[in-house]
């Protein structure tokens, strides 16, 4: 019943830690089209649907027919989620996609991911600008006037002083407002290349992460942990403690992830190792038949009937199974420890 939909792997944007920057040699762009998304959600009732417009590698916005998608499915009842850096198509869309909310009470609410506000915004959100974020944001809140957004910012240390700023801004435009940790920007660094006027000069600015995610010592501890069953010396209690704190997207909260070349798996993790080729996973899993889990040849429900989904994928998390992956462990396991802090205005947290 959650679907996480990757409709394209193309953006607008270049945010210096986002996979499509930081592997452009290996990126294909893909998008799907409205007949794609109605042939894999052919008409019927999706109210018990929760669809989340986001991916690992592109802005939805970007994608030509996401209008027309997201009418088809609050039209049929399903409620809609989407991730974006605001920064992409005119006044005029952006209207209609509050038309659309406000039509469509509850069923539909964008997240619009703005780290920063005038003076730091692009710094992270790369090749994004700010007059036409604040546009588009304000054509959105004037249409859908009852909080259908949330303004989601990353602190770093370059945009920390802007933060009370962006917030006040958040309440005018009637949006909610909620501050984003993610765990890789507790291990990283990341640089954003910025182009000057005269095209010929790069400047490259250092973004650190200014808050630290609240469960990085419980992924210190898995990393360890994984390191030692690499070189067999895990305890096998301790692994099957580990094992049981596991919670999985598919197996546990009943959501799928669809790729934008429109092959289908758990979660976003395994698509981006997929996308990356990370731990041979393209390999390992190239002993199922070609187009194994691709919805351009099967539903969803006979993908789900695949042994991989039905009954390998949970059995995997074994550390002595064939088709294991690191990164079940370290994403999911101690409670989903890895993902993402949303701290919204209220204090009240989420994570995704």
């Amino acid at each position: 019943m959650k679907v996480e939909l990757e409709i394209t792997s193309d953006c607008n944007a270049a945010c210096p830690g986002c996979a499509r920057t930081l592997n452009k040699d290996i990126l294909e762009i893909n998008s799907f089209t409205f007949e794609d998304l109605k042939r894999i959600f052919p008409p019927g009732d999706y109210s018990e649907y929760q669809f989340k417009f986001c991916g690992v590698l592109g802005d939805p916005i970007v994608n030509n027919d996401f209008l027309h998608m997201v009418k088809y499915l609050t039209d049929l009842g399903g409620y809609c989620e989407v991730s974006t850096n605001g920064g992409y198509n005119n006044a005029k869309w952006w209207e209609e996609m509050g038309s659309v909310a406000a039509e469509h009470p509850g069923l539909l609410h964008i997240h619009f991911c703005v780290d920063g506000h005038k003076e730091t915004n692009h710094l992270y959100r790369v090749n994004t600008k700010w007059n036409i974020v604040e546009r588009n944001m304000t054509a959105f809140s004037q249409t859908a006037p009852d909080s259908h957004a949330t303004w989601i910012y990353i602190v770093f240390d370059h945009n920390e002083h802007e933060l009370v700023t962006a917030k006040a801004h958040a309440a005018v435009l009637g949006f909610e407002f909620a501050t984003r940790t993610g765990m890789r920007n507790s291990y990283h660094q990341w640089i954003a290349q910025l182009g000057k006027k005269d095209k010929k000069v790069e400047k490259k600015i250092t973004t650190t992460g200014k808050k630290e995610h609240s469960k990085k010592d419980v992924i210190k501890s898995l990393d360890k942990f994984i390191a030692n069953y690499k070189a067999n010396k895990a305890d096998k209690e301790q692994t099957q403690e580990i094992l049981k704190t596991v919670i999985c997207k598919y197996i546990h909260e009943g959501e799928i992830f669809i790729a934008a070349d429109q092959t289908m798996w758990p979660c976003c993790f395994l698509w981006d190792s997929a996308f990356k080729n990370k731990e041979q996973i393209v390999s390992k899993l190239s002993q199922f038949d070609p187009g194994w889990n691709s919805l351009k040849h099967h539903s969803i429900k006979e993908i789900q009937k695949h042994e991989w989904f039905s009954s390998l994928l949970a059995a995997s998390w074994e550390p002595t199974h064939p088709l294991h992956f690191t990164r079940c462990i370290r994403t999911c396991a101690k409670h989903k420890a890895y993902h993402n802090e949303i701290i919204y205005a209220d204090k009240s947290i989420s994570t995704v």
